[in-house]
């Protein structure tokens, strides 16, 4: 699988290493520190890029069009969505990105972006539930359960109700991101368009059932 990683800090370089020790994997990392670039190129099992993953051209470089899947990995909220963006005009299948804030959330959902990685925000969340003396929740056990939590815009829910989502057995709304707010899932919520439902379904078959109830894009 050809794999494009824009960004190479410690989690995109960390995130290559972790590729190429898992094999047949084709690598190509951009990153506009050239000394960074040097220094990497002979410890990573892949093509090393200097320049700016935003242009085009330097996507164009890396044969973006050729890729199979895309992390925006840089320092820079903006920038990740922006490479995201360019990344889905070229037709990548998968894409993931690195988010610090929820601010670009929405906008990078708006894309089909495949996921939205907020290590700062986990890390947080980890300390606050050390510090408080709760226990964090330990989301490998979902999905070795057989469950997926999913993020999906409002869609066609836009401006309605939640309780005009007729849901089945096999998917639960479990949360409503709005901005920075976390909100319970009330049947008598007005939906509004920046709204982010987290939902936890039952395989692909249930996730793809829900798109179609918010009119989505598969």
């Amino acid at each position: 699988m050809r794999i494009v990683i824009v960004g190479a800090g410690s989690i995109g370089l960390g995130l290559a290493e972790d590729l190429a020790r898992l094999g047949s994997n084709e690598l190509v990392l951009v990153d506009t520190d050239e000394e960074r670039c040097q220094t990497i190129s002979g410890k990573v099992d892949g093509l090393v890029l200097h320049g700016d993953g935003t242009d085009p051209e330097m996507l164009e470089k890396a044969q973006i069009r050729e890729a199979h899947a895309l992390a925006a990995c840089t320092g820079s909220d903006a920038l990740n969505t922006v490479i995201a963006m360019l990344g889905h005009l070229a037709g990548v299948k998968k894409i993931v990105v690195k988010l610090d804030h929820l601010g670009l959330h929405a906008a990078c959902q708006s894309i089909g972006v495949t996921r939205i990685v907020a290590p700062r925000l986990a890390a947080t969340a980890s300390m606050l539930s050390a510090l408080y003396g709760t226990e964090p929740i330990d989301w490998s056990l979902i999905s070795h359960g057989g469950l997926e939590l999913a993020e999906l815009p409002a869609g066609a829910l836009v401006d309605k109700k939640l309780g005009d989502l007729e849901l089945g057995d096999d998917a639960l709304l479990v949360a409503v991101l709005r901005g920075q707010q976390l909100l319970l899932p009330r049947k008598t919520l007005a939906v509004e368009t920046s709204d982010l439902f987290l939902a936890l379904v039952e395989g692909d078959p249930a996730l793809k059932k829900l798109r179609r109830l918010l009119q989505l894009e598969n």
